[in-house]
C-alpha cells in the first residue's frame, strides 16, 4: 500500500451532487508529498459493493469513502486524518458521527452519539492533536477514513443501509479502533435529502442483529 496516497471513494448516481463533492476534495490543502486520487463508482448494486471495488481499485494506504452529497469544509483534512491514524496504529476507522455504545434495536439516533461541532470562526479554525477523539462502537457512513483495509459484507448487506455500522464491527472484530475526533467545527456539510426507505432499512437491520448479536454484547469500551 501506498503510505503517501489518499483516495476519495464514492458511489455516484447524481453528477450535480458529485461535481460539487469533488470541488470540495480539490480546495483542500494536500501536505507536501501526498498524492490524492478520486475514484467514481458508477452502477453500484449496493454501498457495500461499491465502496468493496473502490477498495480493490486502489493502491492508497489511505482511503475516504464518503457520500456524494458530503462535502468537506476542514482544509486541512487530509493532514488531519493521517496524524490522527499515525497518532495510534491501532485506528482503523475515523467517521464524523459515532456512537459510544449502539442502543440494542442498532438504531444509531435513537440513542447518545458523539457529534462534536463549536462555533471556533474558520477562518480560525484549525485542529489541534491535543483536541483529541473519542473511540466509538460506530460511525455514520456519510465520511468514513480507513487505513487499513477490511471487506465490507456485501455477502450479507445487498442494498444501502446498514453498511457503515456493520463495516465499524467488522473493523473492531479485526483488532482496529473506531474514533470521531474532538471538531471545533463541523468537518464537512451534508445535504442529506432521501427519504428512508424504512422497508429496507428495517431488513438490514434484522441481518445486522443477527450477524452480529454476540459483538452487540461485547460492545463496550
Amino acid at each position: 500500500m501506498d503510505d503517501k496516497k489518499v483516495c476519495f471513494i464514492i458511489c455516484v448516481n447524481d453528477d450535480v451532487y458529485f461535481s460539487e463533492c469533488v470541488k470540495y476534495i480539490q480546495w483542500l490543502y494536500v501536505p507536501e508529498g501526498i498524492e490524492i486520487e478520486i475514484l467514481e463508482i458508477r452502477g453500484a448494486v449496493s454501498m457495500t459493493s461499491g465502496y468493496n471495488e473502490g477498495m480493490r481499485c486502489t493502491d492508497a494506504k489511505y482511503k475516504v469513502y464518503l457520500h456524494q452529497d458530503v462535502f468537506i469544509k476542514n482544509r486541512n483534512f487530509i493532514k488531519d486524518i493521517i496524524d490522527i491514524f499515525n497518532a495510534d496504529t491501532q485506528i482503523g476507522m475515523i467517521g464524523m458521527v459515532g456512537s459510544e455504545k449502539l442502543p440494542a434495536n442498532a438504531v444509531m439516533w435513537s440513542g447518545p452519539r458523539i457529534v462534536y461541532s463549536q462555533t471556533t470562526p474558520w477562518e480560525e479554525y484549525q485542529y489541534r492533536m491535543e483536541d483529541g477523539y473519542c473511540e466509538v462502537t460506530c460511525v455514520d457512513g456519510l465520511l468514513i477514513a480507513t487505513q487499513y483495509d477490511v471487506e465490507w459484507r456485501e455477502d450479507i448487506f445487498t442494498g444501502w443501509d446498514f453498511y457503515d455500522i456493520s463495516q465499524s464491527f467488522e473493523m473492531r472484530r479485526n483488532g482496529w479502533k473506531v474514533v470521531v475526533p474532538i471538531q471545533r467545527n463541523a468537518w464537512y456539510i451534508h445535504d442529506d435529502k432521501v427519504v428512508l426507505q424504512l422497508w429496507n432499512y428495517n431488513s438490514s437491520r434484522k441481518v445486522f442483529l443477527e450477524e452480529y448479536k454476540d459483538d452487540m454484547q461485547k460492545q463496550n469500551l
